[in-house]
């Protein structure tokens, strides 16, 4: 809670903007500013009910918006450790912005086994 001129360190931004300076990058969506996926571990870590929207986008590990790997598998690693606070809308994001990645890219066999994880059968 200090002021702008007050900060004594960098926020922690995700790797691909760690060069850009002491910048706060925000989310055009929701207004959020954006950081590396250390940090948002550490606040659920902290906080078992943090916000997982912020840990699963996938902006906070890569510039590419659509690039949902590392998200998916982190999101199934949470779930198994109990970590449910997900809306299903945004396991339903997560598990189709996956397969379609997996399918763009030929491994159609892949997108199958993704779509499996859909916990809404429907």
């Amino acid at each position: 809670n200090t002021s702008e001129c007050e900060k004594y360190a960098c926020c922690p931004l995700p790797p691909y903007l760690e060069d850009s300076g002491c910048v706060i990058e925000d989310d055009n969506n929701a207004g959020r500013p954006l950081r590396d996926v250390c940090f948002h571990l550490l606040k659920l870590y902290s906080d078992r009910h943090y916000d997982l929207d912020q840990l699963l986008d996938p902006r906070s590990v890569t510039s590419d918006p659509l690039d949902y790997r590392l998200s998916w598998h982190l999101w199934e690693v949470l779930r198994a450790l109990n970590y449910t606070h997900l809306f299903r809308q945004g396991q339903g994001v997560l598990n189709a912005s996956y397969a379609a990645q997996l399918e763009s890219e030929g491994l159609w066999e892949w997108a199958v086994f993704i779509l499996l994880h859909e916990p809404d059968t429907r």
